[in-house]
């Protein structure tokens, strides 16, 4: 989720929003869809676990989400934090 240049700052550390398998209902949850993503089945955002991550605990990606994804992603972390 972080920005690129924090990405590639200094302070080694990334912001992340894990995933899990787990379906909940939840407005916090945002689907992400196996294929095009990489994942091997359906997995669930887990918005309201947004987290710094040093890179170090980064040892290879497991997948990536779309612009529509990373938007609802956006969106709903806007709305937990308040900030519109």
């Amino acid at each position: 989720m972080s920005a690129d240049h924090l990405n590639a700052s200094r302070l080694g550390l990334v912001i992340a929003v894990p995933l899990t398998r787990t379906r909940r209902i939840s407005a916090t949850h945002i689907e992400v869809e196996p294929g095009a993503s990489g994942l091997s089945e359906i997995s669930y955002a887990k918005v309201e676990d947004v987290r710094s991550l040093s890179t170090d605990r980064l040892i290879r990606r497991r997948g990536f989400v779309g612009a529509d994804v990373l938007h609802r992603i956006g969106r709903t972390l806007l709305t937990l934090l308040e900030l519109r």
